[in-house]
C-alpha cells in the first residue's frame, strides 16, 4: 500500500504544473449551468497554456457529461425568410449559439480526435441524435448538419490506413438519418469521406436504401429540397468522377422526391412547385437525360395540404413600437446608419440617453411573454451600444446593458438565447472597447458574464 501510494505521488510530481489562471476558470465553471459549462471547457481545453494532454483530455470528458443537462437538444434552421424582429426569427438567432447538446458533444468528439482519436470515437458513439419531425405551424426544422460532418471527419482521419474500419463506422452511423433535412448533411459527409470507386460503390447503395426508409416530414421536406436535389447532384458527379458510371443516385433521388411530393404538404410552401425543373436541371447538367427518367411536374399532387407557419411579430405592444420607432430614428431611416458626424453631436447624445433611460425603465409588463420581453430589450440595448461612439452616454448603456443580463432569469428557457446576446458583447469586445466591455462584464459579479470575460483575456475564442 505504501508503496502504490508512492508510485501515485511520483506520477503526480512528474505531470506537468498545471496553469494556475486556467485552473481557476475550469474551478468556476462548477458555477454555472451545463451548456456553459461544457462551451467553457472546450474552449479552455485548446489553450495553449495547456501543455499537458492528460488534462486536455479530462477537460473534455467533463464537457461531454455536462452536456446532458443542455435546454437544447439540438440547433434548428429554416429556409431564408424568417423575420429577425419575430418569436420565431429570436428562436434562430438562439440556435446559432450552436448551444445545445449535440452541438456541443460534436465539438468535444472533433477536438478529442485532434488528441486521443480512439476516445473521440466513444464519445461519439455515444451522441443521441434522437430528432422529432417538423409540424407546418413552426418554420424552424431540426439542423445536426454538424454531426455529419464531425462523423465523415472521424472517419476519414482517425483510422488510419485501416479503410475498412473507417468505411463501417461511417455507414454505421449514417443510419441514423431519416429526416429530410439531415439528407443533404449526409451527401455532404459522404463526398467528404474521399471513397475510392470500390467504397463509393458500397456507400452508393447505403444511401440509397437511408432514402428509401425515410420519414415523410413536410415542413422539413420544403425547408431542404431544393438542397437535396443541390447535393444529392454534386454527389453523384463526385462518384463518377472517381469512376463509379451509373446514375443510381438520381434514379433513387427521383423517387425519393415523388413519394415526399405526393405526400401531405405545408399549405404556406412554395420551393415543392420547384423541385421536379430543379431536379430535371441537375439531370441535364450530368448529361444523363436520355438515361434517367425526368419528373413530371403534374405527377406529383400532394395527399392533403395541411397548416402554415405561424410568425409573431414583435413591437406589437404601445411601450415597445415607441422604442422601436425611437431607435430607428437614432439609427436612421436607410439602409445605412447615420453618419459617425451627426452620431457625435450633441443632440444625437442626449436623444439616446432619454431612449437608454426609457430602456431602463421599461418593465415588459404588456409583453405576452418573458422571453419576448427578454429578446426586445436585449436587441434594443445591444444595437445602441453597436451603433454609439465612445461616450459617458455609451457606458452608461453598456452598464445598463450588462445589470439587465445580470438580472435576467436564464434558467427558465433561454439559456441559449441569454447567450447569443453575451456572444455579440464578447464580439464588440474584439474590437476598440475591449476593456471597457470586459471590465463590464467581470465587474458584473454574475457567474457566467465574469467567467467569459476572463476567458476572452486569457483563452480567446477561435
Amino acid at each position: 500500500m505504501v508503496a502504490a501510494a508512492a508510485g501515485l505521488v511520483l506520477r503526480a510530481a512528474d505531470r506537468p504544473a498545471r496553469d494556475a489562471d486556467i485552473s481557476a476558470l475550469v474551478a468556476d465553471t462548477d458555477l454555472v449551468a451545463p451548456e456553459f459549462a461544457a462551451d467553457a471547457l472546450i474552449r479552455l481545453s485548446g489553450s495553449s497554456r495547456i501543455t499537458d494532454a492528460s488534462w486536455r483530455l479530462e477537460l473534455l470528458d467533463q464537457a461531454f457529461q455536462r452536456t446532458y443537462g443542455a435546454q437544447d437538444q439540438y440547433g434548428r434552421s429554416s429556409p431564408p425568410g424568417i423575420p429577425p424582429d419575430s418569436r420565431q426569427g429570436a428562436d434562430l438567432f438562439a440556435s446559432t449559439t450552436a448551444l445545445n447538446r449535440v452541438s456541443l458533444q460534436v465539438r468535444i468528439a472533433q477536438v478529442m480526435a485532434l488528441t486521443d482519436p480512439r476516445r473521440a470515437r466513444e464519445l461519439f458513439e455515444w451522441i443521441d441524435l434522437n430528432l422529432a419531425p417538423g409540424v407546418c405551424e413552426d418554420p424552424l426544422v431540426p439542423s445536426v448538419d454538424d454531426y455529419y460532418t464531425a462523423l465523415s471527419f472521424l472517419a476519414r482521419t482517425s483510422f488510419g490506413s485501416d479503410r475498412g474500419e473507417a468505411l463501417r463506422f461511417l455507414q454505421l452511423y449514417l443510419w441514423r438519418a431519416h429526416l429530410p433535412s439531415e439528407m443533404p448533411a449526409v451527401a455532404r459527409a459522404l463526398q467528404r469521406f474521399r471513397p475510392s470507386a470500390f467504397e463509393a460503390t458500397y456507400l452508393e447503395g447505403v444511401f440509397q436504401n437511408i432514402l428509401e426508409s425515410g420519414t415523410s416530414d413536410p415542413r422539413g421536406f420544403s425547408a431542404a429540397d431544393l438542397d437535396i436535389v443541390t447535393r444529392i447532384a454534386d454527389l453523384q458527379k463526385a462518384y463518377r468522377d472517381i469512376g463509379v458510371l451509373n446514375f443510381h443516385l438520381l434514379d433513387t433521388l427521383r423517387e425519393y422526391l415523388i413519394a415526399q411530393l405526393k405526400g401531405p404538404r405545408c399549405s404556406d410552401s412554395v420551393t415543392e412547385s420547384m423541385t421536379p425543373a430543379s431536379y430535371n436541371a441537375a439531370v441535364a447538367r450530368l448529361g444523363a437525360s436520355k438515361l434517367v427518367d425526368l419528373m413530371d411536374p403534374n405527377g406529383v399532387r400532394p395527399s392533403k395540404m395541411l397548416g402554415i407557419a405561424r410568425i409573431d411579430m414583435y413591437w406589437q405592444t404601445p411601450e415597445a413600437r415607441r422604442l422601436h420607432e425611437d431607435a430607428l430614428d437614432l439609427r436612421g431611416r436607410g439602409q445605412n446608419p447615420l453618419p459617425i458626424r451627426i452620431r457625435q453631436t450633441q443632440q444625437w447624445r442626449e436623444q439616446a440617453e432619454r431612449l437608454i433611460v426609457d430602456l431602463v425603465q421599461w418593465t415588459g409588463r404588456r409583453e405576452a411573454t418573458e422571453r419576448d420581453y427578454f429578446f426586445q430589450k436585449s436587441f434594443l440595448f445591444s444595437g445602441l451600444i453597436e451603433l454609439m461612439p465612445r461616450s459617458s452616454v455609451r457606458t452608461y448603456a453598456l452598464r445598463s446593458f450588462v445589470e439587465f443580463m445580470r438580472h435576467s432569469d436564464v434558467d427558465r428557457d433561454r439559456r441559449p438565447l441569454w447567450f447569443a446576446f453575451l456572444t455579440r458583447l464578447l464580439e464588440m469586445a474584439r474590437g476598440a472597447e475591449r476593456r471597457e466591455i470586459l471590465a463590464a462584464l467581470e465587474n458584473s459579479h454574475h457567474p457566467v458574464l465574469s467567467l467569459y470575460a476572463r476567458m476572452e483575456r486569457l483563452a480567446p475564442a477561435r
